[in-house]
């Protein structure tokens, strides 16, 4: 047995406990991302660039935001010859459909809109003939929405379209890359949603202290 990898493994982790004080929690996770840093850097594409002082974070807000917008276009395509306007009216009915029927406040927080936008969203899809409302049986100040056998049939008309563009989203990623990157990017979507739901109104700066406070790994990525 070649245990080359091993000794370098072991490497990696003395170098990793050396630069941890002792108030510092060690365990798998936090090496588990100090090993990335380090593998990464001596691995990543020389063809990434970084200009005028462009940082590691800038550039992943840009890449995120020009991936949803191609995953946009790809999804309108999806669309395109269904009752659903945009990506938003998918993933109401969407999540109306898998919930088995959920409050407004309830599908609107789900996909991390304001008020204003989801209820633009709700409307339409009530105007479609989509979903409808009940009273709740439990808060009668509430309304329930659920979908309804028109909307089901356009849901699943879609299905097949979806998974298209799903697969065009996805690249030419490996099934291991894949999961690598639904891990990170489900690790990003579980620390924004509590800032969103319940932060919101606080500043870039607060906002800023509090993430500083709560990545436990923060030090790696300075």
């Amino acid at each position: 047995m070649n245990y080359e990898l091993l000794q370098q493994l072991i490497g990696y982790l003395a170098a990793y406990e050396s630069q941890r004080s002792p108030s510092q929690r060690k365990d798998m996770e936090g090496f588990v991302a100090y090993l990335n840093q380090q593998v990464f850097e001596k691995s990543v594409d020389p063809t990434v660039g970084f200009e005028n002082g462009e940082t590691v974070e800038a550039l992943l807000s840009q890449l995120i935001a020009f991936l949803y917008r191609y995953a946009k276009g790809y999804i309108k395509k999806a669309l395109n010859h269904s009752n659903l306007i945009t990506i938003d009216d998918f993933s109401y009915l969407a999540g109306i459909w898998q919930t088995g029927g959920c409050s407004k406040s309830e599908i609107i927080d789900m996909n991390i809109h304001e008020k204003t936008t989801g209820m633009e969203v709700i409307k339409r899809l009530l105007n479609n003939q989509l979903i409808e409302q009940t009273d709740d049986l439990t808060d009668r100040r509430s309304k329930r929405l659920l979908i309804t056998e028109k909307g089901k049939g356009v849901l699943f008309g879609t299905f097949e379209e979806m998974r298209k563009a799903s697969l065009i989203i996805a690249g030419t990623l490996s099934e291991i890359e894949k999961m690598q990157l639904l891990y990170l990017l489900q690790k990003l979507h579980f620390f924004h949603k509590p800032l969103f739901l319940n932060e919101r109104e606080k500043s870039l700066d607060e906002l800023l202290d509090f993430t500083d406070h709560t990545n436990p790994n923060a030090e790696f990525y300075r």
